[in-house]
């Protein structure tokens, strides 16, 4: 039983791991990305490299609540037997989340005119927002 036990707690930290890893990797993807499509110094990454790091950081801290509770009824939403309520509560969520994201963005865009200029501080918004593989 002692075993048992030791071993579903190890596999719950083996996917807790994995889920920051991927997490991070996606974060990591969006950056290079951005670099990628952007004429940027050296100097411009290195300065805006942690901007970004901490941008995605909150941008993925807004979405967390929405994701976890579409993924508590993602069974019954499948099934087709999500109740008024449940509705309810994932559109106020879903909408609550986008609101932060917008406030995240709002926030974020002076902090990138801040190292850059506001060309590049708009374009830089604008890839960050696209949706990466």
């Amino acid at each position: 039983m002692r075993q048992l036990i030791t071993l579903a707690l190890f596999g719950l930290l083996m996917f807790a791991q994995v889920q920051h890893i991927y997490a991070g990797e996606k974060d990591d993807a969006h950056i290079a990305y951005i670099f990628k499509n952007m004429r940027l110094s050296s100097e411009e990454k290195t300065k805006v490299k942690p901007i970004l790091q901490a941008y995605y950081k909150e941008v993925s801290a807004a979405k967390a609540s929405n994701k976890a509770l579409k993924d508590k009824y993602d069974m019954a939403e499948d099934a087709g037997k999500l109740t008024p309520a449940q509705c309810d509560e994932l559109f106020d969520s879903k909408q609550k989340a986008e609101r932060a994201e917008l406030d995240i963005r709002k926030a974020y865009y002076p902090k990138f005119k801040a190292v850059l200029p506001a060309m590049k501080a708009y374009q830089l918004m604008k890839l960050a927002n696209d949706k990466v593989k």
